[in-house]
């Protein structure tokens, strides 16, 4: 069971102070520990650190046009992001992530901004919305701590390498808990890759519903960007037919799926009326060759 790991070199941030040492067990015990005992420094909003412009990026994406289809919706997520209050030093993070081109900086901002629209299909512009908004602009920084060369392959991923990336959600996971104390975005970042039990790393409770609309955001956000191992992206149709065939397969939550098609389609009427066909009329890369991670078969430890 992989729930487990033993870091194998220290964790250093962005200021190059070191969040844990080589050899710290991560785990979501550990990770709880960490939170327990944080003391979260003051809040800055996003809107005004050097991050602010970069919230425009995936509202004017041609591939997101249907969820970001004027301006009135436009503003409505742009303010929910801006609102995002965060210690400085995750901003500092992100904007590690940007000087070093990292394709993780507009991850982060696309997931984001989906998860809102989402959110705000079933609950608008509620109070909570900026916190959750957080969570997915933070849900995948254990991917900071990777050697750059595996966001660069273009084969499949080796059995050590596959190790390395599905050590992120802990590593993620316990950087935040060190920063930000008891936040949803330490369990975004532990849970984002759960795919209802198929996934990585194996968790004590089934994350909540705001945790799986990260979590689909993300898989949708991923599908409809670059990436070195397929020829193309996918649209937005396209994207969204992968994870209604997850969904159907049983490896994504189906209502929060149904709430990203329910968004799509403008988020008119109630989305558990959605019924999942199997003709699929998006596009997709000719070449493809992504896998999942595959889980690991035992901790690390």
């Amino acid at each position: 069971m992989f729930d487990r790991l033993i870091l194998p070199e220290d964790l250093v941030d962005a200021r190059g102070e070191v969040i844990a040492a080589r050899g710290v067990v991560l785990s979501p015990e550990s990770i709880a520990d960490a939170a327990a005992a944080a003391r979260p420094g003051p809040r800055i909003p996003l809107a005004d650190t050097g991050l602010a412009a970069d919230v425009a990026a995936p509202l004017h994406d041609h591939a997101y046009r249907h969820l970001f289809p004027d301006g009135g919706t436009k503003d409505a997520v742009r303010r929910a992001i801006l609102a995002i209050r965060l210690p400085s030093a995750l901003f500092e993070e992100l904007l590690a992530l940007r000087r070093a081109a990292s394709p993780i900086h507009g991850h982060a901002f696309a997931t984001s901004a989906v998860a809102v629209r989402m959110l705000f299909s079933v609950v608008g512009e509620a109070r909570g919305v900026p916190e959750l908004a957080a969570a997915a602009l933070l849900h995948d920084l254990g991917m900071r701590f990777l050697p750059p060369r595996l966001g660069r392959l273009r084969e499949r991923l080796g059995d050590d390498e596959a190790l390395r990336v599905a050590a992120h959600p802990f590593v993620g996971a316990y950087h935040l808990a060190r920063v930000l104390g008891e936040h949803p975005a330490v369990s975004a970042a532990l849970g984002h890759h759960w795919r209802c039990g198929q996934g990585y790393p194996n968790l004590r409770a089934e994350p909540t519903r705001s945790m799986e609309v990260v979590a689909v955001a993300s898989a949708f956000a991923a599908l409809t960007q670059p990436r070195p191992f397929r020829s193309a992206a996918y649209d937005a149709r396209g994207a969204a037919d992968v994870l209604v065939s997850e969904a159907i397969e049983g490896q994504a939550d189906a209502n929060t799926v149904k709430l990203l098609v329910h968004a799509l389609r403008g988020g008119a009427g109630d989305p558990r009326a959605i019924r999942f066909g199997r003709e699929r009329g998006g596009h997709g890369p000719d070449v493809n060759r992504h896998a999942h991670v595959a889980v690991p078969a035992r901790s690390h430890v």
